[in-house]
């Protein structure tokens, strides 16, 4: 039996889905937005590549410890 699984735990699930649903809700913001305020608009640009990094963040490093996504 292999102590290692390549199968994400069902936290990794959760924590998975999660930060897609960050994503997915920042970029509506993103297009949603019609405001001409530039300091809300950049909020919402950072938080989105906020959102993308941590994603990518913790997608390499399950990669890198063997699970298959």
């Amino acid at each position: 039996m292999n102590l290692y699984s390549d199968k994400l735990t069902p936290f990794q699930e959760n924590e998975l889905q999660w930060l897609k649903q960050q994503v997915d809700r920042m970029q509506d913001d993103k297009y949603k937005t019609t405001e001409d305020n530039d300091t809300q608009k950049l909020n919402i640009e950072r938080d989105l590549w906020v959102a993308r990094e941590e994603l990518d963040v913790f997608v390499r490093n399950l990669r890198k410890a063997g699970k298959k996504i």
